[in-house]
């Protein structure tokens, strides 16, 4: 037996989807024609690509994840080969990763740009933390994320498309809301922390306290970035952020910037390094570049008008 792109194809939607029959509504294929291709699969390599645990969940293997990266991989060269032979590279399928605290900042505007230009390409995506995205860009399960740099590995190949320093979200009934120019870290550490808390997220919005001796006490702990803007607008706590949201705040909240200089948080298009590009992604991540900038144009925008109405 050979392995073809069917067999390829029926494999990534069972380890995508979980199940045998879910793959098949996914490719409109029958059931068995699924579990038969793993079968095959599995007998070709002698090993199992999946346990099978109560019900008809299925878990990947740990050779079942190698096998599942190198299958994406071949997968995207014929897609890339196909796209190639046609002449069009705005056509077909990309999946990108944003990182789940920015992606309603930045992705409703990707999106809206990459239809715009090019109708007939399809992007997938899915949200994930820090680590999610980077296993999945390991694993080749997407071809480019939107996320943070915290300290990304060497195999992973990032372009930086900004560099955000931690601004403070204050309740706007509070002190703090109400002197001018900037907030203090050793201010700011004397109220109840609401922190994000997302692998390397919260590591990242902490070391900027830890560098000037200080250890604030954290109250509340969210994964959301609107969870987070809720509560310091009831007035729980305060926050220190990197992501900034929608320019209206809750009617609670107030942004501030912070005093001391702190480390910076580069905002990356991170891909795989040895992975393979294809056109259609590059096409994907010159629309993030547009996404970004556009976001960061209005916010700026907005940010000066905010000044010239307070003076």
């Amino acid at each position: 037996m050979r392995v073809s792109l069917r067999l390829l194809r029926y494999f990534a939607a069972a380890a995508e989807t979980g199940s045998t029959m879910a793959a098949a509504r996914l490719l409109n294929v029958s059931q068995p024609s699924i579990s038969v291709a793993i079968r095959e699969l599995e007998a070709l390599f002698d090993d199992t690509l999946f346990t099978r645990e109560s019900g008809s969940k299925m878990t990947l293997t740990r050779f079942g994840v190698r096998k599942l990266g190198e299958a994406h991989q071949l997968l995207k060269a014929a897609a890339s080969f196909e796209a190639d032979d046609s002449g069009d590279a705005a056509s077909g399928e990309v999946q990108i990763g944003v990182f789940s605290t920015i992606a309603p900042v930045y992705l409703p505007a990707l999106l809206r740009i990459a239809r715009a230009r090019f109708p007939d390409l399809f992007l997938r995506f899915v949200e994930g933390d820090l680590l999610q995205l980077e296993d999945a860009l390991r694993s080749s399960r997407i071809e480019l994320a939107l996320m943070y740099d915290v300290g990304l590995p060497a195999d992973i190949d990032r372009e930086c498309l900004a560099e955000l320093k931690p601004y403070a979200l204050v309740p706007a009934a509070s002190k703090l809301a109400k002197r001018a120019g900037k907030l203090s870290l050793h201010d700011l550490a004397k109220e109840p922390l609401i922190l994000i808390d997302l692998p390397h997220s919260r590591e990242f919005l902490m070391a900027p306290f830890w560098q000037c001796g200080l250890a604030p006490e954290v109250r509340y702990r969210a994964t959301s970035l609107e969870l987070v803007r809720g509560m310091v607008a009831n007035g729980l706590g305060v926050s220190l952020l990197i992501t900034h949201g929608e320019p209206a705040l809750p009617a609670g909240a107030v942004e501030r910037p912070i005093r001391e200089e702190t480390i910076r948080q580069p905002l990356v298009i991170a891909r795989p390094a040895k992975a393979s590009r294809t056109k259609a992604s590059e096409l994907v991540a010159q629309c993030a570049r547009d996404a970004v900038s556009e976001a960061l144009s209005t916010r700026a925008g907005h940010t000066r008008r905010r000044t010239s109405n307070k003076t």
